[in-house]
């Protein structure tokens, strides 16, 4: 069992391992089966893997959808006596906090770590050292630039490049004006994305005439949005990377104006109800973002890890799409603007009523 063949490995890394300081802003919750991160002493024996979760964004609705789906997954029969879980939280997309944690889980001696990454190289020493100590690394949600981990993730720039194309080939008429809002700046996948965004738009015949960020938040959106429309009257289309398609309309309807078409991709109801609402109006628009449930299709990769199958370094998959003719049924009326609706993965069992069972948001 890879376990065992890590022993000694665990025991040299760490006899030279500095721990952060436990004062690192993380919360801990253990979840699935009961019990917390193993320590050397429990490598050693049989029993579940425990696979630790570190969120450097705790608290985000679409992030929280995603650890349910996580949790969901290890509590089905295949999966309940396999694995323990141990999700760590910490805040503002931390690269530092995040990087005080690993090292912390890698000093636990916990079977494999999984992370969101906060940026896409903050991480690295912690890697290596999870490497010399023999526990696998995944980041899970977006890439990584260290080979030490394995990737499992929404294929963002994919995602960029599928809404831009969109964007230009349904906006009427020759002159093609654009605003552009990226998302969270220093975050891997917007830093990724965006270059791709620009030049599909611009290979497209698009004149990107104003430019901002919307934090991945819709109010945000929503003001960004304002403002630039009170300097502009000339906007033919809005580009806003994975956030955007309830805040973009209704600073569009609040001002009084027409309606252009929209991308934006947050993954929550709100966009799908927005498009809905307005459809009638002129709106037209297509969400482009990634599943939550790409934590739990890692959680599937990493039991396969630590069981000793061969599985990708890297795996990306294909984003979800909302358009205008799909929203209706998309949108869930009895459900909050910030309900994530990637709930769901192609090849996982997830009923929505048991991940709701973990799900910590609103």
């Amino acid at each position: 069992m890879l376990r065992r063949n890590r022993r000694l490995a665990l025991a040299a890394a760490l006899t030279g391992l500095v721990v952060a300081a436990a004062g690192c802003g993380s919360a801990t919750d253990d979840a699935a089966t009961t019990g917390s991160a193993g320590s050397t002493a429990a490598a050693e024996q049989d029993g579940p893997f425990t696979i630790a979760f570190q969120q450097p964004l705790g608290g985000q609705p679409w992030r929280e959808m995603g650890l349910a789906t996580l949790q969901n997954l290890a509590n089905q029969p295949e999966y309940k006596d396999k694995v323990r879980l141990k999700i760590v939280r910490t805040q503002n997309n931390d690269p530092a906090q995040q990087l005080a944690a690993m090292r912390n889980l890698v000093a636990e001696g916990v079977d494999l770590i999984m992370f969101d990454p906060a940026s896409p190289t903050g991480a690295n020493p912690a890697i290596a050292q999870a490497k010399a100590a023999g526990i696998p690394v995944m980041a899970a949600g977006g890439p990584v630039s260290s080979e030490d981990a394995y990737v499992v993730s929404t294929d963002w720039n994919k995602a960029g490049e599928l809404g831009a194309q969109w964007l230009v080939d349904n906006m009427e008429g020759d002159r093609k004006n654009v605003v552009v809002l990226e998302g969270f700046k220093g975050v891997p996948i917007n830093e990724d994305a965006m270059p791709i965004v620009r030049k599909t738009l611009e290979d497209g015949g698009a004149n990107i005439i104003a430019q901002d960020a919307n934090g991945w938040d819709e109010a945000e959106a929503q003001k960004k949005m304002a403002a630039i429309l009170r300097s502009h009257d000339d906007i033919d289309g809005v580009y806003s990377f994975l956030t955007g398609g309830q805040g973009v309309p209704e600073a569009f309807k609040q001002a009084g104006r027409d309606f252009v078409p929209v991308v934006g991709g947050s993954g929550y109801n709100g966009e799908a109800c927005t498009l809905a609402e307005y459809k009638d109006e002129g709106l037209t628009g297509n969400m482009v973002s990634g599943q939550p449930a790409i934590y739990a299709k890692g959680l599937e990769q990493a039991i396969k890890i630590l069981e000793g199958e061969e599985v990708p370094r890297e795996q990306f998959f294909d984003p979800l799409q909302v358009t205008t003719e799909d929203a209706e049924a998309t949108c869930l009326p009895d459900k909050p603007p910030l309900f994530a609706i990637g709930y769901e993965f192609p090849g996982l069992n997830l009923p929505l009523e048991d991940t709701l069972k973990y799900y910590k948001g609103s």
